[in-house]
């Protein structure tokens, strides 16, 4: 993680976060590059619940490390610090429906307590 970045993300607390975990440039540019449009594609469909952040695995590889990412593609759904969702591969169903899932269970998980 680069800590002198001028300009680091901030994301407000209500939003979740979605890590999208990638491939290096260098090993697969063909599968990236799909990646990056679903990651667009997503954070358009999401975006008043879900910043999705793309983590390439030569440029974050404490971020990796911190979160165990040992395939890639992988996806981690993250709220407040608590990982909500994670998917190793590319998922089989709709990615957005399922995210809107995952957060809504999760809200109802917080109104109980």
């Amino acid at each position: 993680m680069n800590f002198k970045d001028p300009y680091p993300v901030q994301t407000p607390a209500r939003l979740a976060v979605l890590l999208l975990f990638m491939p290096s440039e260098r090993t697969d540019r063909v599968q990236q590059a799909w990646l990056r449009t679903l990651a667009d594609s997503l954070q358009h469909q999401l975006s008043s619940q879900v910043q999705v952040l793309r983590m390439d695995e030569l440029a974050h590889q404490d971020v990796f490390r911190s979160f165990d990412i040992t395939q890639t593609p992988s996806f981690v759904l993250v709220q407040r610090g608590v990982e909500l969702w994670r998917q190793v591969g590319m998922p089989q169903e709709d990615l957005s429906a399922l995210l809107s899932e995952r957060l809504v269970a999760a809200s109802a998980q917080i109104f109980k307590a």
